[in-house]
């Protein structure tokens, strides 16, 4: 007989809520890197609303991390080590890994924030502005994308690396789900954030939408790639709450319906946009993410 798996005991409101907002927080900053590098001021817009976005989220994820821990005098340790007496970097675990990746990515993301607030005119007092402004933006912004890149995935791999038959079956699928909806949630995270600064992003939005239909696809191809590797252990995600949240939040309000009404308005033309919709639709995708992430945590402690 096989020897009982333990869950770790992981809760939404924790777990959950930091592989969304993380998530949501990196997708944004390597979309606004991409517009960074290949758009140049064309697609500024979009570049300076992901970086506005990018950090001020990202500070959401550290307190629902050490919450977590349930000793959060001791999240310190999942970055440094002293057994010697003496503290040395700790590597030993994805946890850890993770926390460093998290710093890493946080100081580039804080560059990127502070360096638009600069550009823009709205921080006038800014004294350490001289000493990175010297740094091509482009340099930070490639660093910072690298470690979001990681992080939108890692938390993917946290999962795998348990021994929890939903999670354990499904590497490499679940990181790569996870980057595909940090994707998704970054892309309707910039949307919302543009019609609020009244910012219109012109000839570019079409691009832009091209990438919402391609990550939206890509996660449909995964969540199916996960069901069929998982089988019978994924019946938590075909029957009871985690399944209205996976099938009737994730999948059909997150996603389905967002790229129905992404593809209907480009194949129609833009004289049919409507943008209350598309704020609509925007909102399901975030929604539909933050489900993604909720009904695999828990689905898999089952």
């Amino acid at each position: 007989m096989s020897p009982q798996v333990h869950a770790p005991g992981w809760e939404w409101h924790y777990i959950g809520l930091y592989f969304f907002f993380g998530g949501v927080s990196a997708g944004a900053y390597v979309i606004g890197s991409l517009a960074e590098f290949f758009g140049g001021p064309r697609h500024r817009g979009i570049s300076r609303t992901a970086f506005y976005i990018a950090f001020p989220v990202l500070l959401v994820t550290p307190p629902l991390l050490i919450g977590d821990l349930g000793q959060p005098l001791r999240f310190w340790h999942l970055l440094f080590h002293a057994r010697s007496g003496f503290p040395y970097v700790n590597l030993s675990s994805p946890m850890s890994v993770g926390s460093w990746a998290l710093v890493l990515y946080g100081a580039m993301a804080f560059l990127s924030f502070v360096d638009n607030l600069v550009a823009e005119g709205k921080l006038e007092f800014a004294p350490f502005a001289r000493i990175y402004s010297r740094i091509p933006r482009k340099v930070y912004a490639a660093v910072g994308s690298a470690a979001g890149f990681f992080i939108a995935g890692y938390t993917g791999v946290l999962l795998n690396v348990t021994a929890r038959p939903l999670w354990a079956l499904t590497d490499p699928l679940v990181g790569a789900l996870f980057i595909a909806s940090a994707g998704s949630t970054g892309a309707a995270a910039i949307y919302l954030v543009m019609k609020w600064r009244r910012v219109h992003p012109g000839p570019e939005l079409e691009e832009f939408e091209r990438f919402d239909r391609l990550v939206k696809v890509l996660e449909i191809a995964l969540a199916a790639g996960i069901l069929i590797v998982t089988g019978k252990y994924a019946g938590a995600l075909f029957r009871g709450p985690y399944a209205v949240m996976f099938w009737g939040g994730a999948i059909f309000l997150g996603t389905l319906v967002p790229l129905a009404a992404n593809w209907y308005a480009h194949r129609a033309g833009r004289h049919v946009r409507s943008e209350r919709v598309a704020v609509l639709m925007a909102c399901l995708v975030l929604f539909g993410g933050l489900l993604l992430r909720i009904s695999l945590v828990q689905a898999g402690q089952l």
